[in-house]
């Protein structure tokens, strides 16, 4: 696995189930790869028809969970990955997250 300590991790699929999602953030949790981060975002997980046996737990639940566990920023529904509109991610650069609110501003390219 890359060294990614200091990193902002983006998250994003398509046809997973929200418990399919939690045990994976569950096991980057316990190895210690979301510690180490500065932020996590997440863009869209849809394609996925809830059905009776997830017993009502949908993807809000995760992300709920995921804040509850961790010290550092969650920012959700960034439009990047499976969508039609995305928005370009700075694969590999140094860069800068401010959030305020609901509002998070994703900046590379100056000195920090």
């Amino acid at each position: 696995m890359p060294d990614i300590n200091g990193g902002i991790l983006f998250l994003e699929d398509i046809g997973e189930h929200p418990y399919r999602i939690e045990r994976m953030l569950t096991q980057l949790l316990h190895a210690g790869v979301l510690d180490s981060q500065k932020a996590l975002v997440f863009g869209q997980f849809n394609g996925y028809k809830l059905a009776a046996h997830d017993r009502g737990f949908k993807f809000q639940s995760v992300i709920e969970w995921i804040r509850s566990k961790v010290n550092i920023p969650v920012v959700t529904n960034l439009p990047f990955g499976h969508v039609p509109t995305k928005v370009v991610l700075p694969v590999g650069a140094r860069v800068s997250l401010s959030v305020e609110g609901r509002d998070a501003l994703l900046y590379w390219g100056h000195l920090h």
